[in-house]
């Protein structure tokens, strides 16, 4: 699955999910392992990783989708030159790999989960709670976009 696919539904069960993993709520997670015909617990996490941590360092780096070209082009610069925004990409790419072999397995998908935590907190220096206040923010604001 591909950040730009998602739904919004998509949207929500990754943030329940990562909620659960807050809360160590191992019986919320295999409810929303969801059915066959859903996106893989795995796969769903590793994507919206990758579409919040990639949102996360537009932030940081300052880049907003109403810049001009000439205002665009030298933070774009600054944010592939940056080592933890580099990091950040391997750490897309390592978990969408990560979620590809764990198929329908919990832990793995519970592990990446964390991940997305863990790396949120390397960005804001946010708590799970705070994270997740975060993760909602974001949300809400995809949930509004379309």
């Amino acid at each position: 699955m591909d950040a730009e696919q998602m739904t919004n539904d998509d949207h929500l069960r990754a943030l329940a999910a990562l909620e659960a993993i807050v809360q160590n709520d191992d019986s919320a997670l295999e409810v929303l392992a969801g059915a066959p015909q859903e996106e893989r617990l795995a796969a769903l996490l590793a994507a919206y990783g990758k579409h919040t941590l990639e949102r996360v360092l537009l932030a940081v780096f300052g880049i907003e989708a109403t810049m001009t070209r000439d205002a665009f082009g030298p933070r774009l610069t600054e944010l592939n030159g940056d080592p933890m925004a580099r990091i950040v990409f391997l750490l897309n790419d390592s978990l969408h790999h990560q979620a590809v072999l764990a198929g329908d397995d919990l832990v793995t998908a519970k592990r990446i989960g964390g991940s997305i935590l863990l790396a949120i907190h390397a960005f804001t220096d946010a708590d799970n709670q705070d994270a997740l206040t975060l993760l909602r923010a974001l949300c809400n604001e995809a949930l509004q976009a379309d």
